[in-house]
């Protein structure tokens, strides 16, 4: 999740603490649905316990990248870690 995305480069905005928050959670429940774990409660406390485990760090290093409304579009469209990927390239 979020791990080496390098987000688009060039034009775009600087990513916001939601924008990254928003990333992050969609990026949990696709990892979470390839597992298999599609019960809403279940995907919400493994979400909690990844954000509370390394959730600050990955969003921390997401803040003030360089993202454009088309990826986060993207990504709220994915529905596999590779196209989150692809998304963030």
């Amino acid at each position: 999740m979020l791990g080496g995305a390098s987000f688009a480069a060039g034009c775009g905005h600087p990513a916001s603490r939601d924008e990254c928050e928003a990333i992050f959670k969609r990026s949990a429940e696709i990892e979470l649905r390839a597992q298999n774990v599609v019960d809403p409660k279940v995907v919400e406390e493994r979400t909690a316990a990844v954000r509370d485990a390394r959730g600050k760090e990955l969003i921390d290093r997401c803040v003030g990248r360089s993202i454009t409304d088309g990826a986060m579009a993207c990504v709220r469209q994915a529905t596999t870690p590779e196209q989150v990927d692809r998304c963030l390239e």
